[in-house]
């Protein structure tokens, strides 16, 4: 099925706030998928650039990954109509609902609590996804940007 909520663990309250009783949705649900679709960089135009490492780090954060050695940028060509992308490619984040986590789920649980038993859990976030995607020189930082829910405060 699908529902539209900004990652993973936010379905688990949207389920709730569309009148799905709390039991039944931690007794149900077995997991959940994210996805978005990025923008691949021209394989004809894209061009050697530098990604800033305070940008990689927000990025990234709270996992400690290191800036990839090469990124690339946008140029624009006749391949790809002088945009700088061809094609799309998915992110993906995937959430088990694991025994801990249905322990949380109740209609008083906020959505940070999910958060940080997905990530305890050992979730790859839209973020990480889509960091992997620069780190193999398919996409830029601006791109995964437009697409991703923002940073949660913690």
């Amino acid at each position: 099925s699908s529902l539209h909520t900004n990652d993973a663990p936010a379905t688990i309250t949207r389920l709730i706030e569309i009148g799905a009783q709390p039991y039944l949705v931690g007794a149900t649900l077995l997991g959940v998928l994210a996805q978005r679709l990025i923008r691949m960089l021209c394989p004809h135009c894209k061009s050697p650039g530098q990604i800033d490492a305070n940008a990689w780090n927000r990025l990234v954060s709270p996992a400690k990954i290191k800036i990839p050695k090469t990124a690339y940028e946008k140029v624009g060509c006749d391949e790809c109509r002088h945009t700088g992308y061809l094609g799309r490619i998915g992110i993906y984040e995937a959430l088990i609902i694991d025994a801990d986590m249905r322990k949380l789920i109740n209609s008083t649980t906020d959505l940070c609590k999910y958060h940080l038993a997905a990530e305890k859990q050992g979730m790859r976030s839209l973020r990480i996804s889509g960091a992997q995607k620069i780190a193999e020189g398919l996409t830029t930082m601006d791109e995964i940007y437009s697409v991703i829910p923002p940073q949660k405060e913690n």
